[in-house]
């Protein structure tokens, strides 16, 4: 329950983002997004150079970020930095089924990993605290979701597949960089590129 307000927010925010770009007119969102994500970025470079800024941030948002973000960017930064750089370089489906790959099967992973803890003792494989419970509620959540949003901008099945298979395994994997980052990058790019090549 101490994560729900973080994850709520992650999924709100991750869906606004994606139903935003593809509903506003490219030359509208796209200004929109680069700016507010540089705006972001540059407030979270001067709160972690300022003590008492960074101090008065964790204390008004404590119930959305984590211990460890009191050092570090917070993962709705990465979640802004991925989402104008796959807006920008990838077809706009392409990119709002990215970032929606992240807000809903990232949270999902969590709740997952979360509700099994107890389950440790069953033999369950784990990965720098990943759980193949989190990652296939992740890759599930993935499915629906992409399914669903498939079917309104009308994206091949097979592609969402894909990406959705892309996104969970980052996510698994726990790579060295932030989830909110990796996951939509590799999800478009994999998208972009099987989609470009047609296979």
């Amino acid at each position: 329950m101490r994560e729900l307000p973080r994850r709520l927010w992650h999924i709100l925010g991750g869906l606004s983002l994606a139903i935003a770009g593809l509903l506003l007119p490219r030359q509208i969102f796209l200004p929109a997004l680069c700016s507010v994500t540089i705006a972001f970025l540059i407030f979270e470079l001067i709160r972690l150079r300022f003590p008492q800024l960074n101090c008065r941030f964790v204390t008004c948002f404590r119930a959305l970020i984590r211990e460890r973000e009191a050092s570090t960017l917070t993962a709705s930064v990465y979640l802004l930095i991925a989402a104008s750089i796959v807006f920008i370089v990838c077809d706009k489906s392409i990119a709002a089924m990215a970032v929606m790959f992240v807000a809903i099967g990232d949270p999902a992973a969590g709740m997952a990993r979360d509700k099994w803890k107890l389950a440790r003792d069953w033999g369950r494989t784990k990965l720098k605290g990943k759980s193949l419970e989190g990652s296939g509620a992740c890759l599930l959540a993935c499915l629906v979701a992409g399914v669903i949003l498939a079917a309104i901008i009308h994206v091949a099945l097979w592609l969402v597949a894909i990406g959705a298979i892309c996104a969970t395994l980052v996510e698994f994997f726990s790579l060295p960089l932030n989830d909110n980052l990796t996951m939509p990058l590799a999800s478009a790019g994999a998208m972009s590129l099987i989609g470009l090549v047609g296979l």
